[in-house]
């Protein structure tokens, strides 16, 4: 960002002293001077910022920016603190929501868990295998050998 914005300054002086030497090189003065390259941008960023599209634009930007700044109404807000206020301060919400968690994720149930553990040490413990000795068709098949195990 800081070498874009020192290229443009540099770009910027480049052309104005190009335009100062060629002016002084004429004896002749100009009627009126013509705009620099900034007061240009400057118009144009006008002329963009003027049309009804950009207007909408700006006012539908800026009714955001104060509805986001902007807190709920008090009386809302004297509603949500009175409402929090009545409600008992214990960990009895929390504790319901984290034993519904743990129920959800806790798909399988005992037994299965100990028949799954059950296999797993009757198959007895896998081998180290070092990738980078293995070809790229090696690598492929224990992929997919791997995401057959995997897969329930």
């Amino acid at each position: 960002m800081n070498k874009l914005l020192a290229t443009l300054i540099a770009g910027t002086f480049a052309v104005v002293s190009t335009a100062a030497i060629a002016q002084t090189a004429t004896p002749a003065p100009a009627p009126a001077p013509a705009p620099s390259v900034g007061e240009k941008a400057k118009e144009k960023v006008k002329a963009a910022q003027s049309t009804d599209k950009a207007k909408a634009f700006s006012a539908q930007e800026k009714a955001a920016q104060d509805a986001s700044r902007n807190s709920p109404p008090p009386g809302e807000q004297k509603a949500n603190v009175d409402a929090s206020k009545t409600q008992p301060r214990t960990k009895a919400r929390y504790d319901e929501k984290a034993q519904q968690g743990l129920s959800d994720s806790g798909g399988t149930n005992p037994a299965e868990a100990k028949a799954n553990v059950a296999a797993s040490k009757a198959s007895g413990p896998r081998q180290k295998v070092d990738i980078s000795k293995l070809s790229k068709q090696e690598k492929q098949d224990l992929l997919r050998q791997l995401q057959k195990e995997s897969t329930p």
